[in-house]
Parts: C-alpha cells; sequence; structure tokens
C-alpha cells in the first residue's frame, strides 16, 4: 500500500482478491461437505455489501472512506462473504470498534488526499440505512487507470500507526 498509486499496489491488490476468491470457495466447498448449502461471494463484491457485514459481526468498523477498520490489519484488508444455510451466527449489536467513526471524522484525511475527490464530506445515509461513503463514478476512473489507487488506504492513519496506540491517544483526548 506505502507504493500506491503504482502498479506494485495494483498486483498486490489483484493478487489478494485471487487467493482470497480460492480461499471463499474451498471454504463454501467445505461447508457444502459438512451438509450445508453455501455459496461464495465474489471478493470484489456480490450480492451483499461486505463492509457492513463486517461490521455487524464485529471484526471492524466502516471508516470515512468505506472501508473497514480492523485492529489487527488496520484499513489495508479485503473482505468476502460466503452464503449459507448455517442458522443462528453470532452478530455483535455493540461494536467495541464504533470510536473509528468519531475517530474517522475528526481525521478527514482520507477525504484530503483522495485524487478523485470521491470520498464524501458527510455520508450519505439513505432511509434503507444503508450508507454511501464514495462515490463511485469519481472513484472507479482513478482505481481502474491509477493501479487500483488505493490512496486512502495509503494515507489512513492505521496504515500507518498500531490501532491500539490510536485508539489510547484518541480515548485520551477524548
Amino acid at each position: 500500500m506505502d507504493t500506491a498509486p503504482h502498479i506494485k499496489c495494483q498486483h498486490e491488490v489483484m493478487r489478494t482478491y485471487d487467493e482470497l476468491g480460492i480461499i471463499s470457495n474451498k471454504v463454501a466447498a467445505y461447508l457444502r461437505k459438512k451438509g450445508f448449502s453455501a455459496h461464495a461471494g465474489h471478493p470484489l463484491m456480490g450480492a451483499a455489501l461486505y463492509p457492513p457485514m463486517a461490521q455487524i459481526a464485529g471484526i471492524a468498523f466502516l471508516g470515512y472512506s468505506g472501508i473497514v477498520i480492523s485492529p489487527e490489519y488496520g484499513p489495508r484488508f479485503r473482505l468476502t462473504a460466503i452464503y449459507t444455510s448455517i442458522e443462528n451466527l453470532p452478530e455483535k449489536l455493540d461494536n467495541e470498534h464504533a470510536w473509528v467513526r468519531e475517530y474517522c471524522k475528526s481525521c478527514r484525511k482520507c477525504i484530503k488526499e483522495c485524487p478523485g475527490g470521491a470520498i464524501f464530506d458527510e455520508p450519505i445515509i439513505h432511509s434503507s440505512g444503508q450508507i454511501t461513503h464514495v462515490e463511485n463514478t469519481k472513484c472507479m476512473p482513478h482505481f481502474v487507470n491509477e493501479f487500483g489507487c488505493s490512496v486512502c488506504i495509503k494515507v489512513c492513519p492505521f496504515n500507518n500507526v498500531p490501532y491500539a496506540t490510536l485508539k489510547a491517544k484518541f480515548m485520551k483526548n477524548k
């Protein structure tokens, strides 16, 4: 991510999507062998929006750029989904990472540095509850033409400073 936007970054992004697709298909096949119905969603998006699903699962929280931020990887990971017939999977209604939203609101570095000006200053909250962080018609041309862009990930403090360090400092100043 440190090279973004650069061909090296694009290769890493595409390699990650490729490997994630292979892994999610293997997990879906494993679940089917165990008697569950399972379908792997494509890591470049599928039938559902993965970032809100990751937030509901409690593994991360949506940052201002619409990218999920986790304690382990900051904004440097990709998501996929496996749709399954397994019932009663856990959901976290109280997300311990919710402070990330307040941090992002005060930081806004991704908004300032986005070469396409694609990240909204205030996310759009739709009547369905869906939140739109990025104007795709502005983001995708840069993503396609600028080697997978990823500037929002590169400049995100969670990419450069440990999650726990940022949390401790933020909570102290709150």
